[in-house]
């Protein structure tokens, strides 16, 4: 699944590793349940591919898209892995959406649907109680004030807290943390050289923002930004002063203002197909 965009090498650090887990075998069976996929075909009509989820001969979702990936993560503690299916449209910047199932419970269970846009997902177990995080890295500033290649990343976590799958970044304060300096960096090489209209600063310092507010460290960014960076540029301080409250809601918003649950049987729902 592609990245059109120019990557810092922090991130573009961690997004490889996610894509060093593309392409696994898909997944045939699933404890009770069978999958079946087939690919696009593009001979003729265009066809999208399609996985099906079936218990015996009955199919209890049909899954649809330009490519879809499946695999088992262990995401919950107890019983089976649960079932991961990726679906990506093929579009420019667009659009990845992952929907995870549990059967732990006796029966199909959907246990979230995060719609990621431009960015793949990582699943790894940060804490080492043998469950995996889901680790995602949003484009929700994507276009804010900038073009998509100057878009900044947010560093994001998923886990399980016992009862559904919720924001646990602050438990892993270090990967925006690491995001962050990276984007610090950048800005402050940006400024010896950047047009005051530049939209490169811009982007930098909120990406830098953003990180630091998913860490847990808003105040220290912005005491930061104050000593060595709005001193050298009033335009990016005045800037900041206009949009502030937009970084802080967009940031907030991330993960789980893109996590929902699907309950029907068919994925995208007839309503959202073109």
């Amino acid at each position: 699944m592609p990245i059109r965009r120019l990557l810092l090498p922090a991130l573009a650090l961690l997004i490889s590793s996610a894509l060093a887990q593309s392409d696994p075998p898909p997944v045939k069976s699933w404890g009770r349940y069978t999958l079946q996929y087939t690919p696009r075909n593009e001979a003729r009509t265009y066809i999208p591919a399609q996985v099906l989820l079936k218990q015996g001969t009955r199919t209890l979702l049909t899954a649809s898209d330009d490519t879809i990936r499946t695999e088992l993560q262990p995401l919950r503690p107890g019983g089976l892995p649960e079932l991961v299916i990726t679906l990506y449209s093929g579009g420019a910047h667009c659009c990845t959406t992952t929907l995870i199932y549990t059967q732990d419970n006796g029966r199909l269970e959907n246990i979230g649907v995060l719609e990621q846009g431009n960015y793949p997902a990582r699943y790894a177990d940060l804490n080492g109680d043998g469950t995996k995080e889901v680790v995602v890295y949003s484009d929700g500033l994507a276009y804010y004030d900038w073009s998509f290649a100057s878009s900044p990343a947010l560093g994001t976590v998923l886990g399980w807290d016992g009862l559904r799958l919720a924001d646990r970044t602050r438990a892993y304060a270090y990967l925006p943390g690491q995001l962050a300096v990276s984007y610090f960096k950048e800005l402050l090489n940006e400024l010896k050289t950047a047009a005051a209209d530049d939209e490169g600063p811009r982007a930098e310092l909120s990406g830098y923002y953003g990180n630091m507010i998913l860490a847990g460290r808003g105040l220290d960014a912005e005491r930061v930004l104050r000593s060595q960076v709005f001193s050298k540029s009033p335009t990016l301080a005045a800037w900041f002063s206009a949009h502030r409250g937009d970084l802080i809601g967009a940031s907030y918003a991330q993960p789980e203002g893109r996590l929902s649950i699907f309950s029907g049987a068919v994925y995208p729902p007839p309503d959202q197909q073109p």
